[in-house]
């Protein structure tokens, strides 16, 4: 039997991006993608390393509506704050209260910066990735190399099976933190941050 690696991540968090690197890194490997938190998992998960996705709520709310062409308004908003809760924000939550083999990744931390991920997955897996797959993984996983595969998709609902790369996976501003500035006014970025005040100071989003 393959050695399994679950990828469990918020969406709009990178997961996908960590995904492929670590098809990459560990190809004869099953790697789990998943939003959502299994209660057997207990078990699973004394034996099995996981590496979790996530990011500052009011980006992946200004990513998520973004991905469907759709504007700001307050009940869009509400819809996307109970797609992220029911996709990886409230599971996220329950794992970080349990004690398993689990590395975290954290969006702003890695945005655009393979080494730090490079580091992160070395010290975790105890492995040494070499110069060569480095700039292979690079090359092949950068915004450019990503967008271009993507662009024979029309909308987010299209996308490949095997990478999980959708239509619109990467916004228009190349998924740059602190998004959300430019998106929302400051009425809902003020009720944004009411909705995830503990999260956001608990992760040091707020500084």
């Amino acid at each position: 039997m393959k050695k399994i690696i679950i990828q469990f991540g918020m969406i709009r968090s990178g997961s996908t991006l960590i995904y492929n690197i670590l098809k990459e890194l560990f190809p004869n490997c099953t790697i789990n993608k998943t939003h959502t938190y299994c209660v057997n998992w207990e078990e699973i998960l004394l034996q099995t390393p996981i590496v979790c996705t996530y990011r500052d709520p009011l980006d992946i709310i200004c990513s998520s509506i973004k991905r469907y062409d759709q504007l700001p308004t307050r009940e869009g908003i509400d819809k996307h704050i109970k797609r992220l809760k029911q996709n990886g924000f409230d599971d996220f939550i329950k794992l970080e209260k349990t004690d398993i083999n689990k590395l975290n990744l954290k969006y702003e931390n890695f945005y655009n910066n393979f080494d730090y991920i490079f580091k992160e997955l070395e010290d975790f897996f105890n492995i040494q990735i070499t110069s060569n797959l480095r700039s292979k993984i690079e090359s092949k996983l950068s915004i450019q190399g990503v967008k271009e595969k993507i662009s024979k998709f029309k909308t987010f609902d299209e996308y490949d099976m095997n990478t999980h790369w959708h239509g619109k996976h990467i916004s228009n501003n190349n998924g740059l933190p602190k998004s959300h500035i430019n998106f929302f006014n400051e009425d809902d970025i003020n009720y944004l941050k009411f909705v995830y005040k503990d999260f956001r100071e608990k992760y040091l989003f707020d500084k």
